[in-house]
């Protein structure tokens, strides 16, 4: 009887040891798993978000997050649109409905973004797309630490850059596409409010005085120009050449002194 008892306690010890090795590795697997939803969230986060932003809302608390919002002195704003797009969109059963104008218009904004992803464009924010517009913001990144801010003018130069750059990636598109979309340009700098909207959906979008004068200076622009406005002007005359284009009606602001920026001046980096 006592070895029987022993054999028995040993069975059932062995069953035990097995069980929870079986466990801890189905908790490491779940534990795997749960790092792994953990990651692609974030990265999620960090798509929908700038960096510094995504980061205070995985610093906070939910049960108490308050409205984000920032306010920034100098912030240059661009409006880049393509206003022969809706020409050339339409429902047909050869093209599945638009779905394939839909499909072009998306590599297009796929490859605005892959271009902002280069190095040399990191202080650009996309902030939004709507309709063939893209919306881009540079100087929300605050500093951090001993890190000296960027001038304005090292912002707006980067942002004209971009510009410039992105005529070149549509030309390449109509090269391969056979198609024949313009771009049209509108810069502006000055303060503006950024700020996080929404629960379920949070967007990040930028507002103020500043934000609706760049989107006039794309919407009174000319096709195949980069309008701005007299501030932009001043500040980057030195790096880039301007040519006045005169007063121009804008809503809200009646007659405003505008300029199309050509290209870097001669002896510039």
């Amino acid at each position: 009887m006592f070895s029987s008892a022993l054999a028995f306690h040993s069975r059932q010890l062995d069953l035990k040891l097995r069980l929870d090795y079986l466990w801890a590795i189905q908790a490491e697997g779940d534990r795997d798993d749960m790092e792994r939803v953990k990651l692609d969230n974030k990265r999620i986060l960090f798509n929908l978000l700038p960096g510094h932003v995504a980061q205070h809302f995985l610093m906070s608390n939910p049960r108490t997050m308050d409205l984000y919002y920032q306010s920034y002195s100098q912030v240059g704003v661009m409006f880049a649109s393509i206003p022969n797009f809706n020409d050339f969109y339409i429902e047909l059963d050869g093209n599945n409905m638009g779905v394939e104008c839909l499909r072009l218009l998306n590599e297009i904004i796929a490859d605005f973004d892959e271009l902002m992803d280069k190095e040399c464009y990191k202080d650009i924010e996309k902030i939004k797309t709507f309709g063939s517009t893209y919306m881009a913001a540079v100087g929300l990144a605050p500093a951090t630490g001993t890190k000296a801010k960027k001038s304005i003018c090292s912002h707006l130069s980067t942002l004209a850059d971009f510009s410039i750059k992105m005529f070149d990636v549509l030309d390449e598109i109509n090269c391969l596409s056979y198609n024949d979309f313009v771009l049209r340009v509108g810069i502006n700098v000055g303060p503006a409010v950024a700020g996080v909207i929404g629960a379920r959906r949070p967007q990040y979008d930028i507002w103020g005085n500043t934000v609706n004068v760049a989107s006039r200076m794309d919407s009174t622009g000319v096709q195949g120009k980069i309008q701005v406005t007299e501030d932009v002007c001043k500040i980057l005359q030195r790096c880039y050449k301007f040519v006045c284009r005169g007063k121009v009606s804008v809503k809200g602001k009646g007659e405003m002194l505008t300029y199309f920026l050509e290209r870097k001046a001669t002896g510039n980096n």
